[in-house]
Parts: structure tokens; C-alpha cells; sequence
């Protein structure tokens, strides 16, 4: 096919298609000429024709809708007129399939890699070359590895059907500063083998700040339950005290008793996402996918140790995620977290961490002074007895006891029943425990008992002492 001489250099553009798109391209370019390819024309319709043309909005047989300029309107009228519909088919590069920006040696390379894991991002298949140090950084650009992709036709990367969409409108926001937000979110992550040896599903839980995208804390772990949230909570408060907010999701970990005692405590805000609308949280939702594209998707077949697989993750957070620029805020997230320390709050003064995040559970004491305290039977002190309590316990110490508090005030711990050393142990009534801040009256009941007595049956003996209390 030949292409007029009138044809501007700039309309000499490529795209990737087949004969059959772009057969169907030419017929849909015929559909937008209309008039231009049957009428009669006469000195200056062909400029209005076109300009009436470029002014509707075009709808392509896919739905989508287009808008194109008079002038390309008419560089079409003119190949058309020429060539007829072979014309107006877009033209292909006389060089289609070779990429002049990269090296034979490199394409190569950055085929096999894309192909050895299909999920890996373009992003991610260049920082590999140049950790490599098979280019040097910033030789290849997206936009030609991009295209070396597409005409091998593997630029794609199979979807994980993670999260729900959503059709509500979205914003682009960020908070100010660090500590106004942190949000946080559990991932399902792979197969393990855990400390004793069986091979478990393991989840990824996280915290990121949402001003600086830096991750203040973030493990995985052989479950997503409340306890191992709190736990990577915790440790995310003592490096570095407490957020303004906490934005979570409504799963039942964040959704917890505890959860909403220890935010309270600590003046947190807790906010809640709406229900199924994991698009919410997308400042962590799109950390854990770069996790995916950049670390999950290089892990082995095989289950690797839990540790092995928090070593991988804290190295990648260290080397590669906080030491490089991030696209939302243009600065490293480490180097933006640390400029940003005198906006972060420090835990309550006088606040114990540790018993802030204990659990707290209500029990009823029986009439023997025992009560049920998750599958064990605990005995309490007996003045307790009918009496409802609350007991707080370390939820990740399975062996240590819960305390009994009343009126929120400590008030005894607790012991394992033994029912056979009961059997022998001597009963006591609850006498009661003296105040020993009171003032005492002075008043004997058993004295002045006796007096009376011994006035009555030994008028004799007046009014001192009874008699066992007089010296022969």
C-alpha cells in the first residue's frame, strides 16, 4: 500500500494489530468519512464536512466513545479517494517486533523473566536487570520494555481477584502529616511451615502511615485473628507511639471488645470502612499489592519457615520499599517518616503497655467459689461468691492466669481448682478483710457482753470486772 504524499509525517502512526483489526478499522474510519465518500462535493464542503464530522462524539463498535480532529478527517477523505478502503487501514512500522531501545541480549532477558513469573510488573523487571547490574539504572524505560511485552504478547499479568469493586465515586486524598492515620489491613499469604513443624496458611498483617506510606509494623502470622492483630499493633505503638486515627476494615479481628478498649484508652480514633469496600483502604490495599508483584511472586513452590518468610519481608521493606521514592508522595518513605517525627504523639505518660492490652472477659463466681474460664476451672476467694467479675488476662500467654478486678479496681488472682486438695483443706467462713486505714473505736462486744452477763447472775461482784478477769 502507498500513502499519498499529502499525508502529514505525524499521521504516520503504529499500532499492534492484525489484519482483521485493522480491516475493521478501516470500515469503522469509512463509517466516520459519511458523506464524504458518496456525495457530490463542490469547492469547500469537504472542510465543512469534516468539521461537522470532528464536532460528534464517535461511538466504536466496542462501545467506547472517540472524538477525532477535521484535519485527520480529511487526511482520511484523501486516502480513501486514493486507495479506496485499503486507505484508510492504519499502516504497521517497518520494524514491528524490534525494540531499537533495548539490546538483542537484554530484550532477551526481560522476555524470560517475564515469562519465568507471569505477575512480574514492569517496574519490577527492570529493578531486577539493574540490581543485576545487567543495565545500568535508568537505561531501560517503561515504555520500551512495554512494548517489547505486548509484541510478545505478554505484557498482561493474570489477575488475583483480590478485594470487591465498588461503583461509588472516589477521591484522591492523604493526610498532612505522619501519625494522623494509620491504616491498617490482613492479607492471605502462603503456605508455611510453622515452629512445630506442620505445614499451615500463614497472613499478612500491617500498618501503614498514610501520610508518609511508611509501614510502622508488619508480620506474618499463622493466624488473622484478634490476638496476633493486637499483638503487631502493640509493637507498632512502642516504636512509635500512638496514631491520631486507625482506619480498618470490619473483620471480626478489628471489629473486637479489646480492640475498641485499647483505642479508647489510648485516645485513638478507630473508623471503620463500609461493609465489602476493601477500595476504601487503597493506600494499603495497593502496598500489599507491590508486596505481591515484588516479593510474593519470587518465592518458591515449596513452603518456606515462617521466619525465613518475616527475614524476606523485612529485608524487602528495608532495601527496596523504604529506601526508594514513592509515587504518591515522591519521597522515600523512611527519609519522609523521620522528617516527620515531631508531629508524632508519645504514649500516655503513666500508661503500662502491657496491661492496656490485656483482654477482658465478664464470668459469674458459683456458690463454691469457682468459675469457667476457657475450658479451665479457676477458683477465686470465697466472699466473691454469686458475684460477677470481670477478668483480665494476657491473651498471648496461654499459661498464665487471669487477676480478678471489681468495680475496675484489682482485687485478687486466681488458681487452678484442685478439687483433691480441696478435700482436705479446712473450710472457712469469709470473715472479711479489715480496713487497715480506719481508726479503730476501741469497742469490745465480747467484753461488754460479759459485763452484763456477770451483773446479772453475780450482783456480788458490782461493776468491775468479770470475774475471770480479776486477780486471785
Amino acid at each position: 500500500m502507498h500513502i499519498p504524499p499529502t499525508l502529514p509525517d505525524a499521521l504516520l502512526y503504529t499500532v499492534l494489530m492484525d489484519d482483521e483489526e485493522r480491516r475493521e478499522e478501516a470500515i469503522w474510519r469509512a463509517t466516520v468519512l459519511g458523506p464524504l465518500v458518496s456525495a457530490r462535493l463542490e469547492h469547500g464542503d469537504v472542510r465543512r464536512l469534516c468539521e461537522e464530522a470532528a464536532a460528534r462524539v464517535l461511538e466504536r463498535r466496542d462501545g467506547r466513545s472517540d472524538k477525532v480532529s477535521w484535519r485527520t478527517i480529511e487526511t482520511w477523505y484523501y486516502a480513501y479517494k486514493a486507495h479506496g478502503l485499503d486507505g484508510l487501514r492504519p499502516l504497521g512500522r517497518n520494524d514491528r517486533g524490534e525494540t531499537r531501545a533495548i539490546r538483542p541480549e537484554v530484550a532477551d532477558l526481560i522476555v524470560r523473566a517475564k515469562r519465568e513469573k507471569p505477575r512480574r510488573s514492569i517496574r519490577r523487571i527492570i529493578r531486577i536487570l539493574e540490581r543485576a547490574k545487567v543495565v545500568p539504572k535508568g537505561e531501560l524505560k517503561k515504555s520500551s520494555v512495554h512494548r517489547l511485552l505486548l509484541h510478545h504478547g505478554i505484557s498482561a499479568r493474570p489477575g488475583r481477584g483480590d478485594g470487591v469493586a465498588v461503583s461509588k465515586p472516589r477521591l484522591a486524598w492523604i493526610c498532612e502529616h505522619a501519625g494522623d492515620l494509620w491504616v491498617g489491613d490482613a492479607k492471605h499469604g502462603p503456605l508455611v511451615i510453622a515452629p512445630d513443624g506442620r505445614v499451615r496458611k500463614c497472613y499478612l498483617l500491617s500498618q501503614i502511615d498514610s501520610a508518609t506510606r511508611f509501614v510502622v509494623h508488619s508480620f506474618f502470622a499463622l493466624s488473622e485473628g484478634a490476638v496476633e492483630h493486637e499483638r503487631g499493633f502493640r509493637e507498632a505503638l512502642l516504636k512509635y507511639g500512638r496514631p491520631r486515627g486507625y482506619y480498618i476494615d470490619r473483620g471480626s479481628a478489628y471489629k473486637a471488645d479489646s480492640l475498641r478498649a485499647i483505642c479508647a484508652e489510648l485516645a485513638i480514633d478507630m473508623t471503620h470502612t463500609q461493609p465489602r469496600d476493601a477500595a476504601a483502604k487503597g493506600v494499603i490495599e495497593r502496598w500489599q499489592r507491590t508486596y505481591g508483584e515484588e516479593v510474593e511472586d519470587e518465592l518458591p513452590d515449596h513452603p518456606l519457615p515462617l521466619h525465613e518468610l518475616n527475614a524476606i519481608l523485612w529485608a524487602w521493606l528495608r532495601v527496596e520499599y523504604h529506601a526508594r521514592p514513592h509515587d504518591t508522595t515522591g519521597q522515600e518513605p523512611l527519609r519522609h517518616w523521620l522528617s516527620e517525627v515531631h508531629h508524632l504523639r508519645p504514649l500516655p505518660a503513666g500508661k503500662d503497655l502491657a496491661e492496656v492490652f490485656l483482654h477482658r472477659i465478664t464470668r459469674k463466681v458459683r456458690k463454691d467459689a469457682t468459675l469457667r474460664f476457657f475450658g479451665k476451672w479457676l477458683e477465686v476467694r470465697a466472699e466473691l461468691c454469686g458475684q460477677r467479675v470481670q477478668l483480665r488476662f494476657d491473651p498471648t500467654d496461654a499459661e498464665a492466669l487471669p487477676r480478678v478486678f471489681v468495680a475496675d479496681r484489682f482485687h485478687s488472682d486466681t488458681v487452678l481448682l484442685d478439687r483433691v486438695r480441696n478435700a482436705s483443706r479446712r473450710r472457712r467462713a469469709p470473715k472479711g478483710t479489715p480496713d487497715p486505714q480506719v481508726e479503730p473505736t476501741g469497742l469490745d462486744p465480747l467484753q461488754q457482753m460479759l459485763s452484763e452477763y456477770y451483773q446479772d447472775t453475780r450482783p456480788g461482784w458490782g461493776d468491775d470486772e468479770p470475774p475471770h478477769h480479776k486477780e486471785d
